[in-house]
């Protein structure tokens, strides 16, 4: 049992070392830049909101909704290795010990999110009248118990299932979990009691269930390795992550934007960056994404500052990760198999950067007219883009040749 624990132990001391790593990477003056301009954006936003929400609004619903959706979704955080399946099998019996440390952990890294997003939910529930400061207190209490007791449930699942129906599982559980939180806000708060006993129910019936079934290695192995994947993918964005292999897709659909490479005519540099672009899922997707919700700031948000500080965000985002993702490469590149000078590749860096924020610019500017009309908002968006895209090329620029 004991050595099970310190297995447990040097595990999570090198898996917070190698968030550690990356992390300081992730966050620095860049991010910061933009989370502090998009909360406070958002902040803006949501307290000009409220001034003129309605008290009939259904905000008990809404808060049920969103919180039960962070809170169904409970992933145990296992720390298993490939290894482990030959190691751990004639320590089958003791398993239990490791797993409940990691069950804790999850718990307890997992919390936040509910956490916050009910913070959130005070305001609107105080300004529709719902509810009152005990049950606000009681409220937060019950999210903790039930992450714990969903972090569990879902462990049980897949366990007894070896991963199979667990969305069906979480959609249960979803319903469960906004069922007690709707009916703790309403006038029958009586009616969480009978959702908690058919919550604690359900819990108990998948954990005999996973007692008859053998450990699923394979699966949570499977699930350890694609959790920590998704965190390398995020921080390659921001910083060359070894472990991680970009994967690479054709998209023919896009095949006419690179054009025909004559001999002569053609910019190796330009037309090797702009496929670059195009055909790594990593780059092209976070473009995607961030352009996105560009989008659908403008045609939400009703407050043209707000906005307009929301999509500069994004755009200097959008650009300084674009320009380090390009920048980085693999020892051997295939410009290197032309008569090209290096000099020539930042320069075409830079044109596809400022080619896809003027698509990014041009996307907004259209979408904006849905919301605002022809009015100087849609122009104030995508020049302020335009402009922060090319500052923060400019600077981006400056500083590396510093280095």
């Amino acid at each position: 049992m004991n050595n099970l624990r310190d297995i447990w132990g040097n595990r999570f001391v090198h898996y917070i070392t190698e968030l550690q790593k990356y992390m300081k990477y992730v966050f620095t003056g860049h991010l910061a830049i933009v989370l502090v301009f998009t909360i406070g954006a958002g902040g803006y936003a949501y307290s000009e909101w409220l001034k003129e929400v309605p008290t009939d609004f259904s905000a008990a619903l809404l808060t049920a909704l969103i919180i039960a959706a962070a809170l169904a979704i409970s992933p145990p955080a296992t720390l298993l290795k490939p290894a482990d399946t030959v190691y751990f099998l004639p320590l089958e019996h003791r398993l239990d010990h490791y797993l409940g440390r990691a069950l804790s952990w999850t718990t307890f890294s997992q919390l936040p999110l509910p956490l916050l997003l009910y913070i959130v939910a005070l305001p609107l529930l105080s300004a529709t009248e719902t509810g009152s400061k005990l049950l606000y207190i009681w409220l937060a209490i019950f999210i903790v118990v039930l992450k714990w007791l969903f972090v569990e449930t879902e462990y049980a699942v897949r366990q007894a299932t070896g991963g199979a129906g667990v969305w069906r599982d979480r959609i249960l559980r979803f319903l469960l979990a906004a069922c007690i939180i709707l009916a703790w806000l309403s006038p029958y708060p009586y009616l969480t009691v009978v959702f908690f006993i058919i919550a604690g129910f359900y819990s108990v019936y998948w954990r005999k269930k996973k007692s008859e079934k053998p450990f699923p290695y394979d699966h949570f192995i499977a699930l350890e390795q694609n959790r920590m994947m998704r965190f390398y993918r995020f921080a390659n964005y921001f910083t060359d992550v070894p472990h991680l292999k970009g994967s690479i897709s054709r998209r023919g659909w896009l095949g006419s934007l690179f054009g025909t490479a004559k001999f002569g005519k053609t910019v190796p540099q330009d037309y090797l960056i702009r496929r670059t672009f195009l055909r790594t899922d990593d780059n092209f997707w976070l473009w995607v994404r961030l352009t996105a919700l560009s989008i659908l700031g403008a045609i939400f948000i009703p407050f043209p500052i707000v906005v307009i500080i929301f999509a500069g965000a994004l755009a200097f985002a959008t650009s300084v990760q674009l320009i380090y993702a390009l920048r980085a490469s693999d020892e051997f590149r295939m410009d290197m198999l032309f008569p090209e000078r290096m000099e020539t590749r930042p320069g075409a860096i830079r044109k596809n950067v400022r080619t896809v924020q003027w698509i990014q610019a041009i996307l907004v500017f259209i979408s904006a007219l849905f919301l605002y009309g022809i009015s100087s908002t849609p122009l104030l968006l995508a020049g302020v883009i335009l402009l922060i895209s090319e500052v923060t090329i400019r600077f981006t620029d400056a500083r590396n040749k510093e280095h």
